[in-house]
């Protein structure tokens, strides 16, 4: 309920406190106007136990914390626990709206809102719905029964980008009217053209004279990084002078190395690791390819569009909304090394074409993707909610 001061209490749940999931968390609790919401993260430590520095800064912020254990994979006995203690806790604590993100912290959040009797308008934000990622076709049919199931109990679908919420509607999750779309923006004063692309390479000892192909994100299956390993050769045979770098960590990284190296790729496949300085790496590239095998909107591809860096991408949900061929980058058919690396070679070669996109791609996230703009749109939607049950 409102507080004594007037302001919307917002619950946010989130077991995925990874990635882009984590980000919008950080963006939204952190960027919200505080005078105008008292919001609470009720998060799971499960994924990653650095996330604790993380709630730390959002204590800091006034941020509300309920840690609730949640994990990603299906466990009848974790996600009963989760369930309860959710429930448990929605009903000893009302709130405006309960925002949950995800699909196991949507499905367990909306189920336990429900349930708990809380007044609270229940909001629920996919990220990428699970029925469209690698699982197996029952799996497949048993997210998109839960998730039609999950959408009755759901007050209203706030999708990143326009092709989830099409998706969403297409499969009858949630009728039209409850479905926005809330775009992802970035921080425009970290990302933007630089000029510090060579003082960056020098420091990091890649090739002056070599065409920089990038990628940027957690190194998983969902982004696709096994492709460009094996798309690099392809490259190389054309045009030899080119060195890739993949920047990210995660649980593929050793497999991928050992990959590269069975191709013999060697000093033409550089692995950063984590880094802090994600902005002024960016400006380093020729090119940025994200060969995504599913996505929600990917933050790492709007930063580098931001940068002004030419980008390509699958042509998957999330990623269709950011590029439009010709005119604002390239697009390849997810799963196919082939198709990559011939539209890697085509992007570094056409310099021009690439460099005319990179700035349509940049006026495009500069006017539809700031985190200003996110923000503005989440606080609209937030408001007429509570405006709406008001009537």
């Amino acid at each position: 309920m409102p507080t004594d001061d007037g302001r919307i209490t917002v619950a946010h749940v989130l077991e995925a406190t990874a990635g882009g999931t984590r980000r919008y968390l950080l963006d939204v609790c952190l960027g919200l106007p505080r005078d105008r919401f008292r919001q609470t993260a009720v998060v799971s430590m499960e994924r990653d136990p650095a996330f604790e520095q993380d709630i730390e800064t959002l204590r800091g912020a006034g941020v509300d914390i309920q840690v609730v254990p949640m994990v990603r994979e299906i466990s009848l006995r974790r996600d009963l626990a989760a369930l309860r203690q959710l429930r448990a806790y929605f009903r000893e604590t009302p709130f405006d709206i309960i925002h949950t993100h995800s699909s196991k912290a949507g499905m367990l959040g909306r189920l336990a809102a429900w349930r708990s009797g809380n007044p609270a308008t229940r909001v629920y934000s996919p990220h990428a719905f699970a029925f469209t990622m690698a699982v197996s076709p029952w799996r497949r049919r048993l997210f998109l029964l839960l998730e039609r199931l999950a959408g009755r109990i759901t007050d209203l679908l706030v999708c990143t980008c326009d092709s989830e919420r099409e998706l969403a509607v297409r499969h009858r999750i949630v009728a039209p009217g409850r479905a926005a779309v809330v775009r992802t923006g970035v921080d425009l004063r970290r990302f933007h053209p630089h000029g510090e692309g060579h003082r960056v390479r020098d420091e990091l000892g890649l090739p002056a004279r070599h065409r920089l192909v990038g990628t940027v994100g957690a190194l998983v299956e969902q982004k696709g990084h096994a492709l460009l390993v094996e798309a690099a050769p392809l490259v190389l045979g054309q045009m030899p002078h080119t060195t890739f770098v993949i920047v990210g960590t995660g649980p593929l990284e050793e497999a991928l190395q050992a990959r590269a190296a069975e191709l013999g790729l060697g000093r033409r496949m550089v692995f950063l690791g984590h880094r802090s300085d994600v902005p002024r790496l960016l400006g380093a590239f020729d090119l940025i390819a994200m060969p995504s095998l599913w996505e929600g909107m990917p933050y790492a591809l709007v930063e580098a569009m931001a940068v002004g860096v030419p980008v390509l991408g699958s042509a998957i949900p999330g990623i269709l909304d950011l590029i439009e061929p010709g005119r604002t980058g390239r697009l390849v058919a997810p799963g196919s090394s082939e198709e990559l690396a011939g539209a890697i070679v085509s992007a570094l070669r056409d310099e021009g074409s690439s460099a005319r996109m990179a700035e349509a791609a940049r006026e495009l996230v500069v006017r539809d993707h700031s985190r200003e703009r996110m923000l503005h749109t989440l606080q609209g939607l937030y408001e007429r909610l509570m405006e709406d049950r008001a009537r």
